[in-house]
Parts: C-alpha cells; sequence; structure tokens
C-alpha cells in the first residue's frame, strides 16, 4: 500500500461514493474490474474470496475474466472441500474481514511500482463498500433462511413493528409426523433431528419449487401458504395440490432410503384450507414472529388432525374443492374439534378408498 493519500481516480472514487450501493459483491468486483482496465490497467482476471454466514454455502470465490467481463461464482457448502477452506473459520472471528482479492496480469505484460501501489489503494478503497455489500447479502440469506423469502423481503422493506401486517387469502397447508411423539420418546436425540431434517428438507423442496411460502416449523409440524395472485384461487389451488404430490413423492424416496438403513418410515398428514389469513408481525415488543394467523389458520389445523383418525394422509376442505378445477374425492362429513357443524372433507384422487 502506497504511503501517500489514496488518489481520487475514477474508479476509487466510484468505490467511495458508489460502491456500497452495489447489489451483489459480484457486482461490486466486476464493476471495479471493468473500470480499471478502461483506466489502462494489463489485468487478465481476479478472484476475490468470500466468506459467509449462509445455511448451505461457507464461502464463495468470485472470478472476473477480461475476456468477458463477466464474474462467475463458485460456491463452498458446509461439509464440502475446497475453495479456501479457511474462509469459514475467518467468519466465526470477524465476517467483516473474510474477504480477500488477488489479480492476475495479461500474457505479456508488467506491472511497474506505480501501478501495483495503485492496485493496493484499490483493495483499500473497496474493503468498506464491500464490507457493507457483503453485511446486507449476509442479513438477507439469515432472513430468508429463517422467515422465508416472502416474509424476509417484507420485513427488509421496513415491515418490522408489532402489529404491522395485512390479510391476504392464500391456501393454507400444515402438515405433521405421526407419532413422532412416540418416536423421539424411543430414539437418541441425533436420530430424532436427522429425521426431522430430512423430512423438513422433502416438504421444503416440494412446497417452495411451486410458490409456497414456509412460514414455520412447529416441533414436526409446518405452516405455509400459497398467497391467491389477484383472484385466481385456481392457481393457488393447482400448485398446492402440486406440491402435495411432490411431498409424498419425496417422502416415499426417504421412507425406502429409511428402511434400507433399518430405520422406520416417517408416515405424515397434510391438511389443506384455502381463506384469509392475517399477515405479519405477531409477539413481544422487542421479540416479534412474522406469520400467519386467523380462523382459517385453525380450521386447516382442525382438519389435519383428522389426517391419522381418519387413516388420510390428505385432507381438503370444502372451500379449497370449491375453488379447484380438479375433481376431488369426498370423504364424508366430520366434526371439527371446537367447530359446531360438520365440515365437508375430501382427498385427492389417488387415494380414493
Amino acid at each position: 500500500m502506497s504511503s501517500a493519500a489514496i488518489p481520487r481516480t475514477p474508479t476509487i472514487t466510484w468505490l467511495l461514493d458508489e460502491g456500497a450501493q452495489s447489489a451483489a459483491a459480484g457486482i461490486l468486483l466486476g464493476e471495479v474490474c471493468n473500470r480499471l482496465v478502461a483506466e489502462g490497467l494489463p489485468i487478465a482476471s481476479a478472484i476475490m474470496s468470500v466468506a459467509s454466514l449462509d445455511p448451505m454455502v461457507a464461502a464463495s470465490r468470485l472470478r472476473w475474466r477480461r475476456s468477458d467481463g463477466r464474474v462467475v461464482a463458485e460456491l463452498q457448502f458446509h461439509g464440502t472441500s475446497g475453495l479456501d477452506e479457511q474462509l469459514a473459520e475467518q467468519v466465526a472471528r470477524d465476517s467483516t474481514n473474510a474477504q480477500s482479492v488477488s489479480w492476475s496480469i495479461a500474457d505479456g505484460a508488467e506491472l511497474d511500482t506505480k501501478q501495483r501501489e495503485y492496485l493496493d489503494d484499490v483493495c483499500l478503497a473497496m474493503k468498506a463498500p464491500l464490507q457493507a455489500v457483503v453485511e446486507r447479502e449476509t442479513t438477507r440469506a439469515l432472513l430468508r433462511a429463517y422467515l422465508g423469502r416472502r416474509s424476509a423481503e417484507r420485513v427488509l422493506s421496513g415491515t418490522v413493528r408489532r402489529g404491522t401486517g395485512e390479510t391476504i387469502d392464500a391456501v393454507i397447508w400444515l402438515s405433521d409426523l405421526r407419532d413422532f411423539t412416540r418416536f423421539s420418546e424411543t430414539h437418541v436425540l441425533e436420530q430424532v433431528i436427522a429425521a426431522l431434517d430430512d423430512c423438513c428438507s422433502h416438504l421444503v423442496g416440494a412446497i417452495q419449487p411451486f410458490g409456497g411460502e414456509v412460514l414455520k416449523f412447529i416441533g414436526d409440524g409446518l405452516l405455509a401458504i400459497f398467497p391467491l395472485a389477484g383472484a385466481d384461487a385456481k392457481a393457488a389451488c393447482r400448485a398446492a395440490l402440486a406440491a402435495t404430490r411432490a411431498a409424498r413423492q419425496g417422502m416415499a424416496r426417504l421412507d425406502e432410503s429409511r428402511i434400507g438403513s433399518d430405520l422406520r418410515r416417517l408416515p405424515f398428514g397434510v391438511a389443506l384450507h384455502v381463506g384469509a389469513v392475517m399477515y405479519g408481525n405477531i409477539g413481544a415488543p422487542d421479540r416479534l414472529d412474522f406469520t400467519a394467523i386467523g380462523p382459517a389458520v385453525n380450521t386447516t389445523s382442525r382438519i389435519q388432525e383428522l389426517c391419522r383418525t381418519l387413516d388420510c394422509p390428505v385432507l381438503i376442505s370444502r372451500e379449497f374443492a370449491a375453488r379447484c378445477e380438479e375433481a376431488l374425492t369426498p370423504v364424508g362429513y366430520h366434526i371439527l374439534r371446537g367447530v359446531g357443524e360438520p365440515a365437508g372433507l375430501f382427498t385427492i384422487r389417488e387415494l380414493r378408498p
């Protein structure tokens, strides 16, 4: 690093004035490299390693190439080797300093002393805006991991006060594992956690691709919604049924794998209902939960309780069936706990008794 003050070149001026507004670390790196090329520096490529606080990604390596001016990301997932393995340790110590940049020069070119000092100055000027960008990406990743994409974006947009939210119409999904209390009492903790993780992975992996938003894990249960886009209830119902079938297929494959490892199956039940839910911040002034509540959620919970009683893994409300374009199979009228009038229930056609 040069001993003189950092020069206000076009690249450094952009970094100091606008760099922190970059949408992602890769965008910032690409912008800096392309600007350095425009200034005449003979750099051929650049690599920036960034540690991550993400439940899946431990670190990433961002690689810029002069040949196309693009940035490519290489990800290192938790539990795998490769990239800079020390980054995961760095982030635990100091997440704001777990970044580094290295440059390579075009064949036949050389950097003089002044150019080398200038690249050091660029790295120094990049530190603060890069820190801001990485911290913003980290915040977004953590909120999405704990709240879900839709809820995370609402919180990031400023919906953070208790009692704020909105009433939306949505398909409500509520599922849980059967006999999981007995399972947890007869298995060691590691087996219980592994079973829950496997189950959640398959259910969430089925819900999210069809536009569902997972709001909460409740022990071995899962609450999700499929918001109605405008007045298109048919599309939301269609998506919820597709997610239900995908979840059943995924869990069937999981059961086959568990049986092959001398482990018990993980039977589960799903209830689907449609109605208005209050979606927003609920809780104490300084401890909030972004979730959905309301009579429709309570009704879905009561329907889900009947999955075991009726020995039917998928139960669907009459309100859902009335908005669904698919012909569903009726399973009769049944009393819901706490509800006086019997409710008409349905299931998917492949589960016809």
